[in-house]
């Protein structure tokens, strides 16, 4: 994979941030695949399969005010591209809180895309 592709993934992933921060809830096509996945067990908020499902979770589920992303490391395996970045989310009384965000990536004609992820806690 040459630069030039692991940058254009890391503008997928800040964009993710903003978009999510902004509440532009009918742009998250632009993050996630027709397919996408977003899995989020471990804070026993379900997993969404596709990306209507994905924006409807994101509508009603309470976020934190920001959304921190860092780390990106971008590699291919077994056939996949994948993405493991870590997160941290500012929670009440200015705790903050954090994991790792675990993707499957796939290029699409409109660019890169999550088709699926894994949030993890760390604390």
């Amino acid at each position: 994979m040459d630069a030039s592709e692991i940058v254009a993934i890391g503008q997928l992933m800040a964009q993710y941030g903003h978009l999510v921060d902004g509440k532009q809830w009918p742009r998250l096509g632009e993050i996630f695949s027709e397919d996408g996945v977003f899995d989020v067990l471990a804070y026993d908020a379900g997993r969404h399969e596709g990306l209507a499902r994905v924006i409807a979770f994101f509508e009603r589920a309470a976020h934190p005010p920001a959304h921190h992303a860092t780390n990106l490391y971008v590699f291919e395996e077994g056939g996949q591209t994948r993405a493991l970045s870590k997160y941290a989310v500012p929670g009440e009384g200015g705790r903050m809180f954090g994991g790792d965000y675990r993707d499957v990536l796939v290029k699409t004609p409109r660019g890169w895309r999550i088709r699926e992820r894994i949030v993890t806690k760390r604390w």
